[in-house]
């Protein structure tokens, strides 16, 4: 029985829907594709930007300190402390009983500290060169003769600016600069002399209400509080 009007136009129909249907899933699918391109293209975009600083950053952390001179107008305690930062991460070494450290150090000295450094481990022999004594001798070779007074006058200049904790670090660095075997009775003393006037009277008073053996090892480690230095059983 041929097939009526109404039915081949139901036909035509439903295969129209049929291809217009595979149309829309063909360009859904492209747009996928498109939008996992993109995506993946900025995943990749955005791994080689961290690549690049990551490398940036590496680059940053290998560049070489200064090297120290022993001009007139070189730093030797800023080199020093460029040095210790610049190799952080070999705190072990920095405190070991060999050469290690040192031997790490060397290419950092011009041609003239070189000359010194060369007379220095002569002198050595076989001990350890470690860094505690290297820079115990660099700092007698070529820290200014008045070095000891400008230091002990920047300490006891120093001004409070921020909070006590921040001045008792300023003064216990400062302190550490110092080659001197300085009493602790010396150290309280400087570390007084421009705190708050309260906080200053409040110290001195509790320094003078209590006797300390000269046997006594005192660790100071409340300069920060008002609290009185502590200290160890003899």
């Amino acid at each position: 029985m041929p097939a009526t009007p109404a039915a081949s136009d139901t036909a035509q129909m439903l295969s129209s829907l049929v291809s217009m249907f595979s149309l829309q899933q063909q360009a859904i699918a492209n747009s996928q594709q498109q939008i996992h391109a993109f995506m993946a293209q900025q995943t990749r975009f955005q791994q080689e930007m961290y690549e690049m600083q990551a490398r940036a950053n590496r680059q940053k952390q290998k560049a070489n300190p200064p090297k120290f001179h022993g001009r007139a107008d070189d730093d030797l305690e800023l080199w020093l402390f460029h040095i210790e930062e610049h190799f952080a991460a070999y705190t072990v070494e920095q405190s070991s009983n060999d050469s290690r450290f040192v031997d790490m150090v060397v290419p950092f000295l011009g041609v003239d500290v070189m000359a010194w450094y060369h007379e220095f481990k002569h002198a050595m022999g076989s001990n350890p060169r470690t860094w505690p004594l290297f820079k115990q001798q660099i700092r007698a070779r070529y820290r200014d003769s008045d070095y000891e007074f400008k230091l002990l006058t920047k300490i006891h200049d120093l001004q409070v600016s921020g909070t006590q904790q921040e001045y008792s670090t300023k003064v216990m660095q400062l302190l550490s600069m110092s080659s001197i075997d300085m009493p602790e009775v010396v150290k309280r003393w400087f570390y007084q002399q421009n705190l708050r006037a309260e906080t200053n009277s409040q110290e001195r008073t509790s320094a003078s209400t209590t006797r300390r053996p000269a046997c006594c090892a005192r660790t100071w480690t409340a300069m920060s509080s008002t609290e009185d230095v502590t200290e160890t059983a003899c």
